[in-house]
């Protein structure tokens, strides 16, 4: 299993504070898409880290095309102009991740509504590792830690409360009361 800190990539699908749910409505697991531009540095390393974990779970004759592997092809397997000139890999886990800010303190919920949403920049902590169960073997990414970073383009069309209501906040100039309604 190998462990490595990819920097500064764009999350998709974010479900760090509670898991996303299965299809029958049971919790399934905590996961973040992981975007990358396809010369980003960080994919030499990841595809040495996913041979490795194939030949430590399967031996040395293990052929990459006959399991199962993390990165995929942005340009092949998304019709969205986000992912065009990208490669991606979801990471995923059954326990909750840690969640930190940019100076690496405990994120608060206003950093988590400003920072964790998708089409933000992420530090991102994963162990790539072999798997081999009832209907498929391969390589696997595991979520450890996020590090919010940066604000990027909304993926889900949405935007945060505070954005939503910056024109109604209260500035404290006038008393006002439950009256007033």
């Amino acid at each position: 299993m190998g462990k490595i800190i990819l920097q500064n990539v764009r999350g998709s699908f974010v479900y760090v504070t509670a898991p996303r749910k299965n299809k029958d409505g049971t919790d399934g697991s905590y996961s973040l898409q992981i975007i990358l531009a396809k010369d980003d540095p960080q994919i030499k390393k990841i595809n040495c880290l996913v041979s490795e974990a194939a030949k430590e779970k399967f031996g040395d004759k293990i052929k990459m095309g006959m399991i199962k592997t993390p990165l995929r092809d942005g340009d092949k397997e998304r019709d969205s102009e986000e992912y065009e000139g990208m490669m991606f890999m979801n990471a995923n886990g059954k326990k909750k991740p840690g969640i930190v800010n940019r100076h690496n303190e405990p994120a608060d919920i206003d950093d988590i509504e400003e920072l964790c949403y998708s089409g933000a920049y992420f530090n991102v902590s994963v162990n790539i590792y072999g798997f081999e169960g009832d209907e498929a073997k391969g390589v696997a990414v595991g979520l450890n830690n996020i590090m919010l970073r940066k604000k990027g383009d909304r993926l889900d069309g949405s935007t945060s409360a505070s954005d939503d209501f910056a024109d109604f906040a209260d500035d404290g100039e006038e008393e006002s009361s439950d009256d007033d309604w």
